[in-house]
């Protein structure tokens, strides 16, 4: 059995299927056949935005992105694929969408559902040729094109869209994009998870698990600060967690030598915290050391700041000394967790690494040694920070790619 098709689109996450839909809009005549591993389409949509689906931020831009390459790549996809051009063509599926003061975008209905509707409804009127629980056993150049070989088919194609996103989007399946990057001969970056949690090497951070604290959290490495942000930051049993943190995450998932620093009040110097805690320390006199942060900290945070800093939180807090303060109050301001690279793609949001893009031609998102071969989305070295940036690249460069196919032969 064999299907000749106009194009065929690998992957039916966010990219994907936006590029079906698109490229059945501009092609009406031509077959556009949508491949997924999964047994269904948009997975990643539905669970995005904790349900709601976070499509993009207005205030998107390369300073928002990572990679080798990510944001010259970035720069010239959005000044004509802006967040706006990708609203106003959800628009015109019937998405209704709700902008936040943050520059957040959702669906007005606040479901993602909403999102994959509109999308699935589209792929139906334009009549995109969906095949779930797909194998690819083989993808090959061909004088025309290129031949997919499937379990069940061999489907011959002019124009071949890679959209299988990144690792983490087979976390539940037994191979993922690399493989299709293999049968390709596609040059890659190393992969690793990104917008994930931090794991730690601590003797307090068990004692954490379940607490939340708003903080500054400061990535370093080797002792050379890197980037810092703001936000709720959540203790696991192994590892800080939050959005702040999710934007740290990439350097210390890849690298050995990094630390974050957590401060716990980041509107006050370390001289003040020391003031403050000597205030304290006045008033609790006798009692336990650890009542000095009664009213200030989760009660286990205080007891793990005084173990963080080798003190007794069971002591007397009039017997600290003005050195102990000192210590104390250091660590209030700058809380410093020695960080574990680890491979966790399970838990982790995006995928950095992928496709390089220096071999990606920016203006339409082809291959430069394949041609009639097109990557985008998350299967590119392109990984954007919390917030809807990488929806926004994924359907941004979806839309580039589909506007820029033709009917011409390879």
């Amino acid at each position: 059995m064999s299907t000749q098709a106009f194009a065929v689109i690998i992957g039916g996450g966010a990219a994907g299927i936006a590029c079906a839909c698109r490229a059945a809009q501009l092609n009406p005549d031509q077959k556009i056949i949508l491949l997924e591993k999964a047994d269904r389409v948009g997975r990643k949509i539905m669970i995005s935005g904790n349900g709601r689906c976070n499509m993009t931020n207005m205030t998107a831009s390369e300073s928002s992105y990572h990679g080798e390459g990510a944001r010259d790549l970035v720069n010239i996809l959005f000044k004509k694929y802006n967040p706006q051009y990708v609203l106003d063509w959800f628009h015109t599926l019937g998405l209704l969408t709700a902008k936040e003061d943050d520059g957040k975008v959702y669906p007005r209905s606040n479901h993602a559902s909403s999102v994959l509707d509109v999308l699935r409804a589209e792929l139906d009127r334009r009549n995109v040729e969906v095949r779930c629980s797909v194998e690819i056993m083989d993808i090959k150049p061909t004088r025309t094109g290129y031949q997919i070989t499937l379990t069940d088919d061999t489907v011959f194609t002019q124009k071949l869209v890679i959209a299988s996103g990144g690792k983490s989007d087979y976390a539940y399946r037994e191979s993922g994009s690399q493989d299709l990057f293999k049968m390709l001969g596609l040059r890659t970056t190393h992969c690793a998870p990104s917008l994930s949690p931090v794991y730690v090497k601590s003797p307090v951070i068990k004692m954490l698990k379940g607490v939340r604290a708003n903080a500054k959290v400061t990535l370093y490495q080797k002792g050379e600060k890197i980037k810092e942000e703001t936000g709720e930051v959540q203790f696991t049993e192994n590892a800080l967690s939050g959005i702040c943190v999710f934007n740290l995450s990439r350097t210390p998932n890849q690298r050995r030598g990094c630390e974050i620093g957590v401060s716990l009040l980041p509107e006050m110097s370390a001289e003040e915290i020391r003031t403050l805690l000597s205030d304290r320390i006045k008033t609790v006199n006798s009692g336990e050391a650890q009542k000095i942060f009664t009213g200030m900290f989760h009660k286990n945070i205080g007891i793990a700041l005084l173990k963080s800093a080798k003190l007794s939180p069971s002591a007397p807090a009039s017997s600290l000394t003005e050195e102990n303060v000192k210590t104390l109050a250091e660590t209030v301001f700058d809380w410093r967790f020695e960080t574990i690279p680890k491979f966790d793609m399970k838990n982790a949001q995006v995928t950095a690494g992928g496709v390089k893009v220096s071999d990606i031609i920016a203006e339409d998102f082809e291959h430069i040694a394949h041609e009639g071969l097109y990557i985008i989305g998350e299967a590119l070295d392109v990984d954007g920070d919390c917030g809807g940036y990488n929806l926004q690249f994924a359907f941004a460069s979806a839309l580039c790619a589909a506007e820029n196919l033709n009917t011409e032969e390879v």
